[in-house]
């Protein structure tokens, strides 16, 4: 966690931390010359997930995705990219070639993380972005058909939102259970650890990298 915490910080540029750094960007002059040397900050890799797993596989896949020189931005540091909670994750999805959510059990539970799937579906669609989707510790089949533990936090939302929001999930739901995922219940029962699961997750994100022609919308 230490190590994450100086990382991020390590990515933030110095005029960033400026006291007057929001009235330095009302400049023109300013705001073109950030957005020159920021683009080196841009992130490659976004990453999603439930406060379930940050302090385990989520910390160690973001501590090896950066340890492989790739450059990560997750929904948790927002500051990164913008002041503006809402709008800074809206970049960093629609900014980054590679998203990567991480479901667990109780993924669904959040509206926000649900939204953060939606809006990465919607990116693949428009602009073809790569999701590289994680099932960790929950079963593939409670995602597809929306039964289980999985299952349950999702229909308690089915009443508290507007049935085009809800469809909106269904919608990303059924995407990503059609593409490429890594399953990792088996962790919780001896078998493929969470560093090999990462291992395999940072081998075929730099992958992707440093063959852009892979970075299409098929």
């Amino acid at each position: 966690m230490v190590v994450e915490r100086v990382s991020s910080e390590l990515q933030t540029m110095w005029i960033e931390r400026l006291p007057i750094f929001p009235m330095l960007m009302s400049n023109y002059h300013i705001r073109s010359a950030y957005g020159y040397f920021s683009e080196k900050k841009r992130g490659e890799v976004f990453l999603t997930f439930h406060p379930d797993t940050r302090p385990g596989f989520a910390a160690y896949l973001y501590g090896s995705l950066v340890g492989a020189g790739i450059r990560v931005l997750r929904d948790d540091h927002p500051y990164l990219i913008g002041t503006h909670v809402n709008q800074g994750i809206l970049n960093a999805i629609h900014h980054c070639k590679i998203l990567i959510p991480i479901l667990s059990e109780n993924f669904a539970s959040s509206q926000w993380c649900l939204d953060n799937l939606a809006e990465m579906v919607d990116c693949k669609r428009k602009k073809g972005q790569k999701i590289l989707t994680i099932f960790y510790k929950v079963k593939f089949s409670d995602v597809k058909n929306i039964s289980g533990s999985f299952g349950k936090n999702m229909l308690e939302h089915k009443e508290k939102v507007r049935p085009l929001v809800y469809g909106r999930w269904e919608e990303a739901l059924d995407e990503i259970t059609s593409s490429k995922i890594w399953e990792s219940e088996k962790v919780a029962n001896g078998g493929r650890n969470e560093a090999e699961l990462s291992t395999k997750v940072v081998k075929e994100v730099l992958m992707l990298v440093t063959n852009p022609q892979k970075l299409d919308p098929s």
